[in-house]
C-alpha cells in the first residue's frame, strides 16, 4: 500500500486506474496530469518512487485541482445555498426529486415517498 493525499493505493495496480479512486480526479484528468509528469500509463503504485509522487502532489496544488473533502465540502455547502435560496433546483434537493430534468411520471417515485417525511430546509 501506498499513502498519497491520506488515501491508501494499492501497490500493484496500475498507476493510471489507481489515482482515480481519488475523489474529483477522473481519467480525463489523471491522463493529463501522467502526460505532463511523463509517468507511463503502464507503470505501477510500487513502481513510483518518492519524487514522483511529491511531483503529483505539487501537480495537484499548481492547477488547483480541488479533491476528496474539499471537493465534497464545496458541493455540500453549493446544495445549502440553492436550498436557502429557495431556488427550483434547490426546491428538487429539499423534496427528494431528481434535480436534472428527469421524468418523474414512472420514475423517482420511490425516491420521493422515502422522502416525503423528511421534508426541511425551507
Amino acid at each position: 500500500m501506498v499513502y498519497i493525499l491520506n488515501l491508501n493505493l494499492k501497490s500493484s495496480s496500475k498507476t493510471l486506474y489507481s489515482l482515480t479512486k481519488f475523489y474529483g480526479l477522473g481519467n480525463n484528468l489523471v491522463h493529463i496530469m501522467l502526460n505532463d509528469l511523463n509517468i507511463g500509463f503502464d507503470s505501477r503504485v510500487k513502481d513510483l518512487n518518492q519524487e514522483d509522487i511529491i511531483r503529483l502532489i505539487k501537480w495537484v496544488e499548481k492547477n488547483k485541482v480541488i479533491i476528496e473533502n474539499n471537493l465534497k465540502q464545496k458541493v455540500f455547502f453549493d446544495v445549502a445555498k440553492q436550498k436557502s435560496l429557495k431556488t427550483y433546483r434547490g426546491l428538487r434537493h429539499v423534496y427528494g426529486l431528481p434535480v436534472r430534468g428527469q421524468r418523474t411520471k414512472t420514475n423517482a417515485t420511490k425516491n420521493s415517498n422515502l422522502n416525503a417525511n423528511k421534508i426541511k430546509g425551507l
